[in-house]
């Protein structure tokens, strides 16, 4: 798709919700609490960005919202908007950029920085064992499994792809 904006590709109208031309969106990384402060959103129409302006936003999970856009007043207009993708404006991107944390299948690729910025190396893949995701980061040619989780995550730029995790002392070594 060619768009003239620059936006980022942040999920999907899911379908309508409720009477008044509401619709439900997923997100494709955790909507933090300043969403409600979102202006406007994209969706993708006729390969297209069409701009949005919201009226209200009410987060109905840490992935989805109910969200009413001015001018789609009627189920029939809300279900038009119904599985095409939504993206967030670029002046709105600091909302979500650094402050939330992705999908971890969404960080195959980074580059992966310690605590002291020492860059490591490239998440291979991610092993999601429950209550404890690791990810495979190849380094010197080797894959290592390092823990990922709220407390370790210090920073993610998804722009430049780069992720700053703090790694236990010793890890490496093993």
């Amino acid at each position: 798709m060619i768009f003239e904006k620059k936006a980022r590709k942040s999920g999907s109208v899911l379908k309508s919700h409720g009477r008044q031309g509401e619709v439900l969106i997923s997100s494709d990384f955790n909507l933090p609490d300043k969403i409600s402060k979102l202006e406007s959103i994209f969706i993708a129409i006729d390969e297209q960005l069409v701009p949005f302006f919201i009226e209200e936003i009410t987060p109905k999970s840490s992935k989805t919202a109910a969200v009413k856009l001015e001018d789609i007043d009627t189920i029939e207009e809300a279900n038009e908007l119904a599985t095409r993708d939504w993206y967030l404006p670029e002046e709105h991107m600091n909302l979500v950029d650094n402050n939330t944390t992705p999908e971890p299948n969404l960080l195959i690729g980074f580059t992966v920085l310690d605590q002291n910025d020492q860059e490591l190396g490239v998440i291979k893949n991610i092993q999601e064992i429950p209550s404890n995701t690791l990810l495979e980061v190849e380094i010197d040619g080797e894959l290592y499994d390092i823990p990922f989780n709220e407390e370790t995550v210090l920073f993610i730029d998804q722009e430049s792809k780069i992720l700053k995790n703090h790694i236990p002392e010793g890890l490496l070594d093993l």
